[in-house]
């Protein structure tokens, strides 16, 4: 038995999203998931399902692991004004792993070309930590935001860490703690330059990202912390850069907000056999 889904990919800042366009069964989110993140299938390196279910939000996005996520919610934002014909609007999204409802404004630039920005619900609590990984100890910053861990480690020269290494650290560290997803951010205080990855406990999945939105939030919350005043810049990652600003008073982030450009493509869809676990 077959089963037609239709989506539409998204690409925020290279960190390429499906969104699912159907109403699928929560349940079977996941292993829809699995089967689209193929690259025989459509390929990419996340998965969201949409729908409009209630009054507060303009449209209501699940993650494929029920964690929250920054770019697919811009991207969200971005397809409803690909939709509307408009030039630019503000939407409200409801986001898996948030119970906030977040503000996000889209500007139309060129072709499938979007400016999507969005703010980001504040850390839920913020540590410093000290894990190791063969007998070498890394400092990080534990910041856990709704629906996802995030672990952010400044160093003075991206190019030359071992990000593998350091990821050991992080993982044997969170993957004992039952977390829905956690995400590991190394970022350079020089170049602003940063490297993401995100492992999601319900789809088993690593990504070594092209960009992450939550991720370059969590960023922004340790930066602030670090510097201990307001902070906006624009943060590298391997596929394209994010603006991050975050506000700080009274020794606590007070605001923040990520944005950057989304590109839409067209709907499409593809057709999954049901019966037969990964076969497209």
């Amino acid at each position: 038995m077959t089963e037609e889904i239709h989506y539409v990919k998204a690409d925020p800042s290279g960190n390429t999203t499906i969104l699912v366009l159907d109403a699928v069964p929560k349940q079977e989110h996941a292993s829809l998931a699995a089967r689209l993140l193929q690259p025989e299938c459509v390929g990419a390196e996340q998965v969201g399902f949409l729908t409009w279910p209630d009054k507060e939000a303009d449209v209501r996005l699940d993650m494929m692991g029920g964690e929250f996520c920054g770019n697919a919610s811009r991207s969200a934002a971005a397809y409803l004004l690909s939709r509307s014909g408009q030039d630019h609007g503000e939407y409200r999204i409801s986001c898996s792993g948030c119970n906030k409802i977040l503000k996000a404004v889209v500007v139309r630039d060129e072709g499938e070309l979007y400016d999507a920005s969005i703010e980001v619900p504040l850390p839920r609590k913020m540590d410093i930590v000290s894990l190791a990984d063969n007998d070498i100890t890394y400092r990080f910053y534990q910041i856990e935001l709704p629906g996802i861990m995030h672990f952010v480690h400044f160093t003075p020269s991206i190019k030359t860490i071992d990000k593998n290494a350091l990821w050991r650290a992080v993982y044997q560290y969170a993957s004992t703690r039952h977390y829905e997803a956690f995400g590991m951010n190394l970022v350079d205080r020089k170049t602003l330059t940063m490297i993401p990855a995100v492992y999601v406990a319900g789809t088993d999945t690593l990504y070594w990202e092209k960009s992450c939105g939550s991720g370059s939030a969590a960023t922004a919350a340790a930066l602030a912390h670090l510097c201990g005043h307001n902070i906006a810049c624009e943060i590298r990652q391997p596929g394209g850069s994010i603006t991050i600003e975050a506000s700080y008073a009274d020794q606590s982030v007070k605001h923040i907000s990520i944005g950057g450009p989304v590109r839409i493509e067209t709907e499409q869809s593809v057709c999954i056999d049901k019966e037969i676990p990964g076969k497209v």
